[in-house]
C-alpha cells in the first residue's frame, strides 16, 4: 500500500503540511510583532534615556545651586576678611566634590579674596559676566571655554578643552560690603552623564546624543564622531530612517532662564537589524521543523497509544513487584518508569539552578553522618558559606544575573568537595560544604576545616564575569564541628549560621567557628525573644522626656519605650530594641506606642499647659515600611480623635536606604492629614539635598553625638553649624537632642538653634511625673 494511502502516511503527510503553514504563518505573525514591538521599545528607551538625561542635569544644576547659596549664606555671617579660613571651606568643598574647577569669593570691586587652592587669589574678576550678575542676584550661566582659568588648571583626561558652567551667588554683609561667591563646574560632567545614561540603554549599536542651547547651537555630542549640527532642524531626521526622542531642560537663571534640548537617536535600519537577521533563519528552522514533524508523526502514528498503555501497566507491575518483592534484580532494567523516578529523585533532593544537593537531602546525609562519625570516633564539619551583596545584585541586576553568580559559586566550591563530602545549596546565597571522617582529635579537625575555609575563600573573591561586566563578591563563612556531642541535623544548621552570622558581623575575621560562647549568646537571645513575645504590652512602659525652646519653655517632649520584666527588672532599650528590630517585634511594639501617644494627646485636650504640647514618637524604618503602617497611623488618628498636628514622628535616615518614592507617598498621605515629621540623628547618615526637599518634613534633630562634644571639637562645631544653616535654609525647625551643659546650649543659641532636649531640661521621666511637672511650672 502507498504511504499516502495508509493512514499512518496520510497522519504524517498533514501534519508535515500543518507545520510548514502553521510555522510560516506564525513566523510573519511573530516577526511583524516583534518589529512593532523592537520599534516601541526603541523609541521608549531613547526617551526614557533623553528624560533621564535632561532631569539629571536639572538636578544636578539645582543641587549645586543650593550648595553655593547655603555656603554663601554661611559665609556671609562670618568675616570676609579671614581669607585663609574661606579658602579652606572652598578646598573642603571642592575635594568633596571633584565637579567644582574653581570656588573664589570677590569683593564687591572685583578683586579675588579667597579662592580654591588659592588661584587668581588678588585678581580683578569685575568684568566677568558671572560677578557682574552675582552682584544682582543667583547666577546660573551658559558653559564656555577657560579664560584666566586657561593657563592654571590641567587639560581633562582625554584632552578636553576646558570648558566651565557658572554659579554665582551674593554674599551680604561682612567688613568689606557686598560680595559675590562664584563657582566654575567642569563641563565634563555632563558629558559623563550622558555617557552613563547611554551605556545603561545596552545597545549593540551606535546611539547618538547632542545637547543643544535656545539658539540650536550644539553644546555636547556624543560620541564625538556624530556629524556637526546633525540635531538640529535644519537637518532633519526623518523617521524612516531615524528613531529619536528630545526632552527641555529648563533651569531659571537670573533674568534668562536657560533652555536646552537634550537629543537622543538612533538609526532605525541598526534598531530593526536582529529581525532583518533572523528572518532567513526562521524561515530555515520552520521548514526543517515541519520535516522532523512529519517524520517523528510517521514513527510515532501508530505507537502513540500503545507506549502510553504499555507504561501504565508497567507502572502497575513495577508498584506491585516493589510491595512483595524487595531485591528483585529485574528492579535494576531500565524502563519509562525508571526514566520518570530518576526525574522525580532530582527534583526533590537536588537545587534546579545548581544540580547541587538541597536541604532535604543534606539534612538526611547530616543525620546520618552525626552517629557514623560518633561510632567511628572521627569529627566532621559543616561550612556554611554566605555570599556578601547577593540581595543587591538580584535587586539591581535582576535575578537572571544572581543565577548566574549562583551557578558561578556552585561550580567553584565544587571544586574544593573530596570525595564523601556533600556540596548544598540551602536556598537564596547559602551554601553548606559537609566534610565526614576529618580526625579523632578535635584539634586537627578544627585545623583541617580551617584550611578547607581558607582555599574557599579566594575562590569566592575571584572575580565573576556576569554578562558582559566583571564583578567580585566576599563570603562569610560559618564552621560547626561534629561528633563529640549528641546533636541534631537541625541544630547543627542553625549553629552554622549563628557562626556565619558573627563572621559577617566582624569587619577582618570572614571564617568564625561555633563555641560555647556563641552558644550561650544564642541561648540567650532565644530566651529574650520569648520573654520580649509575651511582655507586648503588658510590661512595656511609657516615659517621656522634655522638648524645650530657647527660653526653656516647654513645647512637647519625646516618647520613649521601656520594659519592666518582673525578673530581669527595667531592661535597657540599647538591649531590647534591636532585637525587636531583627525579629518584627518593632511592628507590634510601634503600634503599642503610637496608640499610646495618641491616646495621652486626646487626654491632655482642654488642660491647661499641656493641650498645646507635641508628642514625638520613634518609627523605626521597618515598621514605616510595613504595608499597612499608614493605614494604622490613621485609624489610630480617627479612633482618638485628636489633633493630628500635636503628634511628630521621628524617622531615620535609614528609611532613604529603599524605595526613597515610596517613602515620600506614606509620609505626603499622613502629612495631609496634619501629622508632623523629623528626621532624627540627623548627620550620622546620608541624605541629599535632593531627598531633603523631597521630603515633608518639619524638624531636623542633630544626634547627640555631635552636640556631646560640640563645646570641644572644632569639627563637631563646624558639622553643628552647618546643619542649622541647613535646616533653616530648608524652613525647618532644628532641634538639639543630648544637651547635659549649658556652655552646649550656649553654643547651640549661638548658632540659631532654638529647640534643645536633654539631661539639662529633664531625664525621661514617667507620664504622671510630667504633668506634675508642668503644672509645677
Amino acid at each position: 500500500m502507498s504511504p499516502l494511502h495508509s493512514m499512518r502516511g496520510r497522519f504524517a503527510f498533514v501534519m508535515g503540511v500543518s507545520g510548514i503553514v502553521l510555522g510560516s504563518l506564525l513566523t510573519g505573525v511573530m516577526e511583524w510583532r516583534w518589529e512593532r514591538s523592537a520599534e516601541a521599545s526603541a523609541r521608549r528607551a531613547l526617551q526614557l534615556t533623553a528624560l533621564r538625561i535632561a532631569g539629571t542635569l536639572a538636578k544636578d544644576l539645582e543641587a549645586r545651586k543650593h550648595e553655593i547659596q547655603v555656603m554663601a549664606e554661611l559665609i556671609g555671617r562670618g568675616p570676609l576678611d579671614a581669607p585663609d579660613l574661606i579658602r579652606d571651606q572652598f578646598d573642603r568643598l571642592q575635594a568633596r566634590e571633584p565637579g567644582y574647577a574653581w570656588i573664589g569669593l570677590a569683593a564687591a570691586d572685583g578683586r579675588v579674596i579667597a579662592a580654591s587652592g588659592g588661584l587668581l587669589e588678588a585678581q580683578d574678576v569685575s568684568m566677568r559676566p558671572w560677578f557682574q550678575a552675582g552682584l544682582r542676584g543667583a547666577f546660573v550661566g551658559e558653559p564656555h571655554e577657560a579664560r584666566l582659568l586657561a593657563g592654571l588648571l590641567p587639560v581633562r583626561e582625554g584632552g578636553e578643552p576646558l570648558r566651565f558652567m557658572d554659579v554665582a551667588m551674593p554674599v551680604g554683609g561682612g567688613a568689606l560690603g557686598p560680595a559675590v561667591l562664584g563657582a566654575h563646574l567642569h563641563w565634563s560632567w555632563v558629558r559623563a552623564i550622558a555617557a552613563d545614561a547611554v551605556g545603561d540603554l545596552d545597545r549593540a549599536h551606535p546611539v547618538e546624543v547632542v545637547i543643544a542651547n535656545a539658539q540650536g547651537q550644539w553644546m555636547l555630542r556624543l560620541p564625538t564622531s556624530a556629524p556637526d549640527g546633525y540635531a538640529l532642524p535644519a537637518e532633519g531626521s526623518g523617521t524612516d530612517r531615524y528613531l529619536s526622542a528630545e526632552a527641555p531642560v529648563r533651569f531659571p537663571a537670573a533674568a534668562t532662564p536657560l533652555v536646552w534640548t537634550v537629543t537622543v537617536r538612533e538609526e532605525a535600519r541598526l534598531a530593526h537589524a536582529p529581525i532583518a537577521d533572523s528572518r532567513r533563519v526562521l524561515l530555515l528552522l520552520t521548514g526543517l521543523a515541519a520535516l522532523l514533524f512529519a517524520v517523528a508523526s510517521w514513527f510515532l502514528a501508530e505507537r502513540v497509544v500503545r507506549p502510553i498503555v504499555a507504561l501504565a501497566d508497567a507502572a502497575r507491575a513495577h508498584r506491585s513487584r516493589r510491595a512483595v518483592v524487595r531485591d528483585d534484580p529485574a528492579d535494576a532494567g531500565r524502563d519509562e518508569t525508571g526514566v520518570v523516578g530518576d526525574v522525580l529523585h532530582q527534583m526533590a533532593f537536588y537545587d534546579a539552578l545548581t544540580g547541587l544537593a538541597n536541604r532535604r537531602l543534606l539534612h538526611e546525609r547530616l543525620s546520618l553522618a552525626i552517629p557514623q562519625g560518633r561510632a567511628a570516633g572521627e569529627h566532621g564539619a559543616i561550612l556554611l558559606v554566605d555570599l556578601d551583596g547577593f540581595r543587591l545584585l538580584n535587586d539591581t541586576r535582576g535575578h537572571e544575573t544572581g543565577d548566574l553568580l549562583l551557578v558561578e559559586v556552585a561550580r567553584r566550591l565544587a571544586s574544593v568537595a573530596r570525595p564523601g563530602d556533600t556540596l548544598a545549596r540551602l536556598g537564596g546565597d547559602e551554601f553548606v560544604l559537609l566534610m565526614r571522617g576529618l580526625d579523632g582529635e578535635r584539634a586537627a579537625a578544627t585545623r583541617a576545616a580551617q584550611a578547607r575555609a581558607e582555599a574557599i575563600v579566594p575562590l569566592i573573591l575571584a572575580p565573576v564575569r556576569l554578562g558582559e561586566e566583571t564583578a567580585s563578591f566576599g563570603a562569610a563563612i560559618g564552621i560547626c564541628l561534629f561528633g563529640d556531642r549528641d546533636t541534631s541535623a537541625a541544630d547543627l544548621l542553625q549553629q552554622a549560621e549563628v557562626a556565619m552570622f558573627e563572621a559577617k558581623r566582624s569587619e577582618h575575621a570572614r571564617i568564625r567557628f561555633f563555641d560555647d560562647h556563641m552558644q550561650a549568646a544564642l541561648d540567650e537571645r532565644v530566651l529574650l525573644e520569648a520573654r520580649l513575645r509575651q511582655a507586648i504590652p503588658s510590661e512595656l512602659v511609657l516615659v517621656v522626656q522634655r522638648q524645650v525652646d530657647a527660653r526653656a519653655r516647654v513645647i512637647g517632649a519625646e516618647v520613649l519605650v521601656r520594659w519592666n520584666h518582673p525578673v530581669m527588672g527595667m531592661v535597657s532599650p540599647a538591649r531590647f530594641i534591636p532585637l525587636a528590630e531583627d525579629t518584627g517585634l518593632i511592628v507590634p511594639m510601634g503600634r503599642w506606642v503610637l496608640a499610646s501617644a495618641c491616646a495621652q494627646i486626646a487626654r491632655w485636650r482642654g488642660r491647661a499647659g499641656l493641650s498645646d504640647l507635641t508628642l514625638a514618637v520613634n518609627v523605626s524604618a521597618r515598621e514605616f515600611r510595613h504595608p499597612g503602617f499608614v493605614d494604622h497611623v490613621l485609624r489610630t488618628l480617627d479612633a482618638t480623635r485628636i489633633d493630628a498636628t500635636r503628634l511628630k514622628l521621628e524617622l531615620t535616615e535609614s528609611i532613604l536606604a529603599d524605595d526613597v518614592d515610596a517613602v515620600v507617598r506614606s509620609m505626603s498621605a499622613l502629612k495631609a492629614r496634619g501629622v508632623q515629621f523629623s528626621l532624627d540623628d540627623f548627620g550620622t547618615g546620608f541624605s541629599s539635598l535632593a531627598y531633603l526637599q523631597r521630603m515633608p518634613l518639619d524638624q531636623l534633630k542633630i544626634d547627640q553625638s555631635f552636640v556631646r562634644s560640640v563645646v570641644t571639637s572644632a569639627g563637631d562645631a563646624s558639622i553643628v553649624r552647618t546643619v542649622i544653616a541647613l535646616g533653616r535654609g530648608l524652613g525647618l525647625e532644628v532641634i538639639a537632642e543630648g544637651v547635659e551643659t549649658e556652655a552646649q546650649r550656649a553654643f547651640l543659641a549661638d548658632s540659631g538653634c532654638d529647640r534643645f532636649q536633654g539631661y539639662l531640661f529633664g531625664r525621661p521621666v514617667p507620664v504622671d511625673e510630667f504633668e506634675r511637672g508642668i503644672t509645677a511650672d
